[in-house]
């Protein structure tokens, strides 16, 4: 007798239904309510090495019982409570065809009847997809502990030639208050050459280590293009007669929107690396307009650069042209700090070029007018101290017409491990008319230090033994009320932020320019004099503050916590250029030059204050 209709039916959507599970690649399976199988493809099978003869025992069973694992239990009790589809749920287990395997599970239950259910599984074999994972993991462990070791030894080399650069600096300062004559004032003059070409090239080794941590601040105004023009043009000219190759640069009339001293370190390194490269021919130095935009470019005639090299040159060390490693031709690090640079300033960099016939690098700035939030008015953190005390001569508070007028008494304690930094300073510092008492160590100072004295503290960050850091948060736990400024040779967001909180006034990194030291330390003590100023200051950073977007204000808040630009973009889902883009437009909102004001204003725009 014939099946009837419905069950024909039936039968034949279950074998055609069978045939193209078989067909299907991926191992899969279909349970009943109590997880025995009901039927399993050929990939299921080859996958676990089982036979079809295993139909009707419990999944955990089946193969050796080699999904009898913790997490394939977990799976089954996921599907068993929620009756629902289950997806992207991953196990490991033993293949013995295949060995220790990653899987991805897929399960979704099917109801033939309302009281039946049954599950199809469904098993994605990820494992090579994970090892490659896994494999790019390790690389770029391995990559960024490369890094972090060259940083390191760039950080190792900025302490320790800053420190000697900064002993050199004073003394120079020192001589020149010395020497009259003539002769001697020449042989100042070129002696102060010399140093501040050995400052550019620590500058630029150093860069990427400032760059890394997050120090380099941009301090964007709008100045005419060619007055930069015109400075490289008369630098260069003599590096191009030196190497026999055309050196022409074409004028601009028009005014741009940057950092004059990053633009011109870019655009130097730029043309740095035209020159090294160029051995005849020519190299043109100029600029184009394209909207709102100016594109500054340097053309040059030297080797080349492959097209699959064109990204590469922008990582640290990476010199295609110097497969030698001449260090006459620099470290490789020019490019990547051009890049880095533009990403603060938000200007992009293009590059074109053709082996053996030469290259093009060019800058895009934005013309005057262009910048979208214009700074806060006046001159940043010493603008907003001036501010400060005009509110406190308004409210009769005490503000000297001179400052030093109501400092000419006043002590500058200076702590300093290097005998001769400490020398120099303190000579120089006499002849400002205030006293000065010199200290090897913290631990020193403190024995001699009474609370009830006034004055103002100069202490390196780095001293061994009690670190300057120590010293300022001992005295704040003492309850001491002296102004600080603190001096570094290394570049170090969290410290900075450490050093303010415990009280520094100022952070100013190694070799610090004399005048720059001597306005920092009467700005402290004006401060510290006038508790009415500090009031109006910290008010005053609360509503610059308040002008902050509430991504502008997060980025700020993390640098503030002493987070790198690169955790900062990890943190918050965004790229590093956005955080720059952010940070940037944050400092121009609130009027902040350096991070030391950056750091100075969140902290007295917060309501804790310092």
């Amino acid at each position: 007798m014939p099946a009837p209709p419905a069950i024909a039916a039936a039968k034949l959507a279950y074998a055609t239904a069978s045939r193209v599970i078989e067909i299907i690649r991926q191992p899969l399976v279909i349970l009943d309510d109590k997880f025995r199988v009901v039927f399993s493809n050929h990939a299921f099978c080859r996958t676990f090495m089982i036979s079809r003869d295993e139909v009707g025992r419990h999944i955990t069973t089946i193969g050796d019982r080699r999904l009898d694992v913790a997490s394939f239990r977990d799976f089954l009790s996921l599907i068993e409570a929620g009756g629902t589809v289950v997806e992207d749920y991953e196990i490991e287990v033993e293949s013995p065809a295949l060995g220790s395997r990653v899987l991805v599970l897929s399960g979704q239950p099917i109801y033939d009847e309302p009281t039946t259910r049954e599950t199809l599984v469904m098993f994605e074999d990820v494992t090579e997809r994970r090892r490659a994972d896994m494999k790019l993991l390790a690389d770029k462990w391995h990559s960024d502990r490369a890094s972090l070791g060259k940083s390191r030894i760039l950080a190792a080399a900025s302490h320790d030639l800053r420190q000697q650069l900064q002993t050199l600096n004073l003394m120079r300062t020192v001589l020149a208050k010395n020497i009259k004559d003539d002769e001697g004032s020449k042989l100042i003059r070129q002696l102060n050459k010399t140093t501040d070409v050995m400052l550019g090239m620590l500058d630029t080794l150093l860069e990427i280590k400032r760059l890394e941590a997050g120090v380099v601040d941009p301090q964007e105004v709008e100045f005419p293009i060619n007055d930069l023009l015109e400075q490289l043009r008369i630098e260069f000219t003599y590096h191009a007669q030196a190497r026999g190759v055309g050196w022409h640069v074409v004028p601009c009339g028009l005014t741009v929107w940057s950092d004059p001293r990053l633009l011109e370190q870019m655009l130097r390194n730029l043309l740095s690396n035209a020159m090294k490269y160029t051995e005849r021919g020519k190299i043109l130095f100029g600029c184009r307009r394209r909207g709102d935009i100016l594109r500054i470019e340097v053309w040059d005639t030297g080797i080349g650069i492959p097209e699959e090299q064109l990204h590469a040159i922008f990582a640290e060390f990476h010199q295609p042209g110097n497969p030698a490693h001449d260090r006459t031709l620099g470290f490789g690090l020019g490019l990547p700090i051009v890049q880095r640079l533009g990403h603060v300033l938000g200007h992009s960099i293009d590059v074109h070029s053709r082996p053996g016939k030469g290259s093009v690098f060019a800058i895009e700035v934005p013309l005057r007018g262009r910048q979208q939030e214009a700074p806060a008015t006046g001159h940043g953190w010493p603008a907003m101290l001036d501010a400060a005390g005009e509110a406190a001569v308004r409210t009769g508070a005490p503000s000297p017409a001179n400052p030093k007028d109501s400092v000419l008494r006043t002590t500058i304690f200076v702590v300093d491990d290097e005998g001769a930094l400490r020398d120099a300073m303190r000579e120089l510092l006499q002849e400002e008319e205030w006293e000065v008492e010199a200290y090897p160590s913290g631990e020193a100072f403190l024995e001699a230090y009474h609370a009830d004295r006034e004055g103002c503290l100069v202490v390196d960050a780095r001293m061994p033994g009690m670190s300057g850091l120590e010293l300022l948060e001992q005295l704040k736990a003492k309850g001491g009320g002296l102004p600080a400024i603190m001096i570094t040779g290394h570049a170090d967001v969290r410290l900075a932020v450490r050093a303010m909180r415990a009280g520094a006034m100022a952070f100013l990194e190694k070799p610090v320019q004399y005048g720059d030291l001597v306005a920092n330390i009467e700005r402290a003590l004006n401060l510290a004099r006038n508790s009415t100023a500090l009031s109006s200051l910290r008010e005053a950073a609360a509503k610059r503050m308040a002008r902050l977007t509430l991504r502008e204000r997060q980025v700020v808040e993390m640098v503030v916590e002493g987070n790198p630009n690169k955790q900062i973009a990890y943190i918050l889902g965004i790229s590093q250029r956005t955080v720059e883009t952010h940070r940037a437009a944050a400092m121009r909102k609130v009027g902040a030059r350096t991070l030391s004001e950056l750091i100075h204003l969140t902290i007295d725009g917060s309501p804790q204050g310092m």
